[in-house]
């Protein structure tokens, strides 16, 4: 079952147009920062500035993640492992590479800017481990992210039923209004302009997600939870499903992470 999530599949989206010469109005001056990693009987999860870009099921192999939308300037990045068998020995390896457009870096790459590896010999009795290294990269968006205001959960889910309520009724441009924040920093997190992202995401919406059937918001599934550097953004879930999620007919499933901060003392979809 494949899931894809606009706010990933917008970043891959974009990083294959510029690989393929598409121009973007910033692409020269724009870094990539990927984190790599390696993984062997381990569940758990990496985190940017206390947002998960992976999870790990125990399963062995390699992986990737984009890291340009959740950066601040200051960061942190952090795996918190457990053994997924404590009877079998475990490790991981996970680092952050700096790119250019049309730089390459191979899942097993161990990270460029630096690597971070935890060997079976560092799980505890538990079998957990955790390991974290701060870096400092040139975008930085902590003006939506660690500096939002504090909202109220209340406040939080109510906002976050309206925004359902735009995708029920299939309303494009009220959705592009309320996700102009994450427009603006998409574009500047991957080197395009506000109109190109607008344009991707209202392709994704009308072309794919609105054929769709969306999930029914369950009564009383719907929850926030407290998330990022200073906890002041709320990720906002139906159940154990994303607030917006529709299945298609080969199986696979659509999903829009939808993130909400309180700026300017307005609540918006931020990430």
């Amino acid at each position: 079952m494949r899931k894809v999530f606009w706010g990933s599949l917008a970043a891959i989206t974009i990083l294959l147009l510029l690989n393929q010469g598409v121009v973007f109005s910033a692409q020269e001056k724009t870094k990539f920062y990927q984190v790599t990693y390696q993984v062997e009987n381990v569940t758990g999860q990496i985190t940017i500035n206390g947002f998960v870009v992976t999870e790990m099921d125990g399963k062995n192999g390699t992986g990737t993640a984009v890291l340009n939308p959740w950066l601040i300037g200051e960061n942190e990045l952090k795996a918190e492992a457990k053994k997924a068998d404590p009877s079998k020995p475990a490790s991981l390896t996970f680092g952050v590479s700096e790119m250019m457009r049309g730089d390459i870096v191979a899942t097993t790459d161990k990270g460029k800017l630096f690597s971070l590896e935890l060997k079976n010999k560092d799980f505890n009795a538990k079998g957990q481990a955790w390991a974290a290294k701060r870096f400092k990269s040139t975008l930085d968006f902590k003006e939506h992210l660690s500096q939002a205001g504090q909202a109220k959960e209340a406040d939080v889910l109510a906002y976050a039923q309206k925004l359902y309520a735009l995708f029920v009724k299939k309303d494009a441009e009220g959705i592009l209004r309320e996700f102009e924040v994450k427009i603006r920093d998409y574009g500047k997190a991957f080197g395009g302009t506000d109109a190109e992202v607008k344009t991707e995401l209202r392709s994704y919406l009308t072309k794919e997600l609105f054929k769709l059937k969306l999930n029914t918001l369950k009564s009383g599934a719907l929850r926030a939870v407290a998330v990022g550097p200073t906890k002041n953004i709320w990720h906002v879930m139906n159940g154990k499903d994303e607030l917006i999620t529709a299945k298609a007919p080969d199986g696979s499933i659509l999903q829009t992470e939808i993130y909400i901060g309180l700026l300017d003392g307005k609540l918006k979809v931020v990430r």
